[in-house]
């Protein structure tokens, strides 16, 4: 099964992965399931860093993303089609990269693993979510 992990998913399985909740700590360690991550969470995390809003426990943001690719993350773009049509995603959530994760997730037909409560409020427009 193919699952996108939130920004805060990726970061809690390299660098705390106690705080991962129980079912994505399952799906995580489950052999035969693709775990992507999205490019949007590799800029959230510089923006967050350049401002000081994010430690990466002394790492870049660079090296932040070589680690979740050693780690076995699989990189999957959102296709244009996807970007351009996120402004469909209804304005429950106002956060723009968890939008897109959550738009991308959509559109690509993968399960998001979050632990973000406010994503469960898009299953009704498609959304799969694990928290």
């Amino acid at each position: 099964m193919r699952y996108l992990a939130d920004t805060h998913i990726l970061i809690w399985a390299l660098n705390l992965p106690k705080r991962l909740p129980k079912a994505v700590r399952k799906v995580l360690q489950t052999p035969g399931n693709e775990i992507c991550f999205s490019p949007v969470s590799i800029w959230e995390i510089s923006i967050k860093h350049s401002l000081g809003k994010l430690s990466l426990n002394g790492h870049t943001p660079e090296e932040f993303w070589d680690a979740v690719v050693a780690s076995g993350f699989r990189p999957v773009s959102p296709s244009l089609a996807a970007i351009a049509s996120s402004y469909r995603l209804p304005r429950r959530h106002l956060d723009p990269f968890d939008r897109m994760l959550i738009w991308q997730a959509i559109d690509s037909g993968m399960t998001l693993l979050t632990a973000e409560s406010k994503a469960a409020d898009y299953t009704e427009d498609g959304l799969r979510v694990i928290s």
